[in-house]
This record gives structure tokens, sequence and C-alpha cells, in this order.
């Protein structure tokens, strides 16, 4: 029997479990085939054997038939789930490896047997025997009243490392070895806040920045998440799922309510390494039906996420400009953006039309954007007729106003979006982060070096 649970599980879902910054440091380094002679799956039941430094193999089994995964190892470890757990997720996450079909062996299905028998620990019935739903309830709400502890604990932890951190000032924030900030983020991983992790990774970031603007705008971010999570009760069931969002809750993709197919476009992707994962952000337009996605049901950009540990492929990507039918589903938010591809991708006919922009109205659009999802990280604009300017790296468009490309340009090709554009302006679709824009595609729009429009060309 199979399990959304399961299916919904990526790498960084899978990081989220572990006991500590160095396990989920060790997996990574697990989540390799080479060191699993087997990789077997029965239903939403993982098991393999992964080599260490003994003559035998470990047996490791995850039983994720519900949403309270757990795990067993024969390893001597007495962290759950452990090192070998946490690299069969991330293996069988980033789908890597040769899995076969096959029943546990007898310890891991007597072990398996036992859980099935828990039904209090059960989030969904298992087999055909039903879940009483009071005993279903209660385990869920004690599951979450004991994350919810940590996640409390964790956050008064960094309100207070916060406040220290203003009142010993600017000066003696960049004295501070990285050391300090790893410990503070690793904390935060204990306490299942993953997402705060990464932002208290960035700070060194900004630290250097002359004015303190940016760093002070970031601190701020940090401090409205420990402020959100002590006001969530008040706060609408789309302001909390931006909020979780933000504190690196995963995202259940089996939810999703279904969505009707339609006609899609890939604009671009950007992949970056965060931490130990490798991320690749892929924007998609489409034209919604009246009544769906983003209210007005205008055309606008929506993104998808991958991810993959460090050194594992990601799926493959969309390809750039070919329009194609599926149905994408928006995650829950205050802005909804963030989306999942459900189901099959097939080829479509037309491209579409593709809108233009200012950046005027980008700068508007981002505050709007921000009034709905105070931790919103960059959204998707259209900007041009506009052009690329590398001296100061700039995005300047056709009113003459133009803002700071992001110091993540080498991450994207550049040199072909210019090499395209030639003595033509064009229209560039990319990321605003409220700071720089940094460009994801181009698409190019017939307006001589005079300014005079000759009407639309086709994607580049």
């Amino acid at each position: 029997m199979t399990s959304p649970f399961i299916n919904s599980l990526n790498a960084d879902a899978a990081l989220a479990l572990a006991p500590d910054g160095s396990s989920a440091k060790a997996a990574q380094k697990l989540a390799r085939p080479a060191v699993w002679p087997t990789l077997a799956r029965d239903g939403a039941v993982l098991w393999g054997e992964c080599q260490g430094s003994g003559a035998h193999p470990y047996l490791v089994g995850v039983d994720a038939r519900t949403a309270e995964i757990a795990s067993k190892c024969s390893c001597p470890s007495r962290k759950f789930p452990c090192k070998h757990a946490l690299g069969l997720l991330l293996l069988h996450a980033a789908k890597a490896g040769e899995w076969k079909d096959a029943p546990p062996p007898p310890d891991l299905a007597k072990w398996l047997g036992g859980r099935a028998q828990r039904t209090e620990k059960a989030a969904e019935p298992i087999g055909d025997t039903p879940v009483d739903p009071a005993t279903q309830a209660k385990a869920q709400a004690k599951a979450r009243a004991a994350r919810d502890r940590k996640r409390t604990a964790g956050l008064e932890d960094l309100e207070l490392w916060l406040s220290d951190l203003v009142r010993e000032g600017l000066q003696a924030a960049r004295a501070r070895p990285y050391g300090d900030w790893d410990r503070q983020a690793a904390r935060l991983v204990d306490a299942q806040l993953p997402g705060v992790a990464r932002l208290v990774r960035l700070i060194p970031e900004w630290l250097h920045d002359e004015t303190g603007e940016m760093l002070t705008a970031h601190l701020g971010r940090l401090w409205l998440l420990t402020q959100g999570w002590r006001q969530r009760e008040e706060l609408s069931e789309a302001e909390r799922a931006d909020l979780l969002t933000a504190l690196g809750a995963p995202l259940d993709r089996g939810s999703l309510p279904p969505a009707a197919p339609q006609v899609w476009q890939a604009l671009g992707s950007v992949q970056e390494e965060e931490g130990k994962l490798n991320v690749r952000r892929t924007w998609l337009l489409g034209a919604l039906p009246p009544g769906e996605g983003p209210p007005g049901g205008e055309p606008k950009p929506v993104l998808l996420l991958d991810f993959a540990p460090t050194g594992q492929g990601l799926p493959p990507a969309l390809a750039p400009h070919q329009p194609f039918t599926a149905a994408v589903a928006y995650a829950p938010s205050a802005y909804p953006q963030r989306a999942v591809v459900q189901g099959e991708v097939s080829a479509a006919g037309n491209a579409l039309p593709l809108p233009d922009g200012t950046l005027t109205g980008m700068q508007e659009r981002y505050a709007a954007a921000l009034a709905l999802n105070p931790w919103l990280e960059r959204i998707g604009v259209f900007v041009g007729p506009a052009y690329l300017h590398l001296d100061p790296p700039q995005l300047c468009d056709a009113e003459g106003y133009a803002v700071p490309l992001s110091p993540r340009v080498d991450e994207v090709d550049l040199w072909a979006m210019l090499a395209q554009a030639e003595t033509q302006m064009q229209t560039y679709f990319g990321e605003w982060d409220g700071k720089s824009f940094l460009p994801v595609g181009a698409v190019q729009t017939e307006v001589d070096v005079t300014g005079a429009e000759t009407g639309p060309g086709a994607p580049t």
C-alpha cells in the first residue's frame, strides 16, 4: 500500500527529520548508491543494507505509511532517525540507485507488525483495519504539540540571541567568528526550524554592507518570524501557511486539491546550493481561468521548487519556452506563487503571449506581495523593453530607471542573453528580491536603439 507521505517527501523534508545537524551532515555523505548493496521498497516501507566499516552491512528500515515516519537500524546509534535511515530517505527522494520491490526481511517485518498494532500512533489506516478517528486525532494532536514545543523553545532562544546581537552593535557582529552563526543555525535545525537556520547562515553576507540597511532588514525578517509564531493563532489559514513555510516546514503535496489541466510555459530556471542541498527554481507562466490561482485570473509567474542533496541529480528540467499542458496546483499562501505539477506533462501547441513591465511596476508589485506575505523572499517579474548594463551591473528600462543586478548573476547565462539582444532592447524575465534583479530569461522585443517599437518577436 502506497502513502501520500512517502510520495511528497523530498530531500528538504527528509533533512528536517534529522535529530541534529551532525546527523544531517552524515546522512548526506551516505546518500550515495555505492554504499548501499541493497535498496528495496514494499509500498510505503523502505529498506536497505548500508555498508559501514564492519564486515556486515547495517539493515535499515523506514516506515512511511503514515505521517509519523519511523525507522529501525541495526547500527549502535541511539539517534532516531539515525544517519543510515536519513541516507535511505535522501536516496529515495533523489530517485537515486537501483530500487527493487521486495518485502522486508524477518527482523524488519516483526518491527513493522508491532507498529501496525499500535494504531494510536497511526495517522491513517494500515491494511484493512480501520483506525478510530478519536484515537487518530489524539495521536496527531500529541505529535503537533511536541513539535510546536520544540519550535517555541527554538524561537524564544532566537529572540534572545537577536536582542543580544542588536544590543552589541554592528561592529561587534562583524568581529564574531563564523562558528557563532553556524552554532546558532545548528540549534535551530535541532528545533525543527531549518528555514530559520538558513536565514541565520545568510547573516554574514550582509555584515560588511556599509549602510547596514540590508543587515537590519534581514534581522527584521528573523524577528518578525519570532513574533509571528507568538501570534500564530490570530493569523488566517493562508498566513499561517506562509509562516510555516518560512520556518522550513515541508509542503504536503498530497494534501493539495486537484487542479484542472491547462497550458503553461516554462520561463527558465535558476539552480543554486543552499547548505547541503541543490535547489532549482523553475518559473512558469499560464493564463489562468477566472477564479483559479491568484486573484483576478491574470497571468502571473508560478514557482516550482526541486531539491536534491549535494552530489545528487535533480529531476529532469522543463524545457524553457516550450508550452505544455499539465495540472498545476498552488500551495496555500496569502500570496499564491509556489505551485506543484500534478500528474503527467504533455506537449502543447502555440506559445503563450508574454507580458511586459516596468521597473516602477516591479517595485509596486513587490510591495503589494510583501504586504500579504512579509516573509516572501522573491517574486518573478517581466521588465521590458529594457537592456542590461555591465559597468556597473544594472537592468535599465525604457523609462530611464535602473536597478542593480544580483551578485548571483554568474549563475545564469548572462552572456548568451547579451549576445541574443544585439542592438535590440529585450523584455527580461527574472527574480526580484527587493535589492537586486537576477535575469532568468529574455524575450526579444523588436525595439531598435532609437526606441521605435516594430512588433513582438519570438522567445529567445
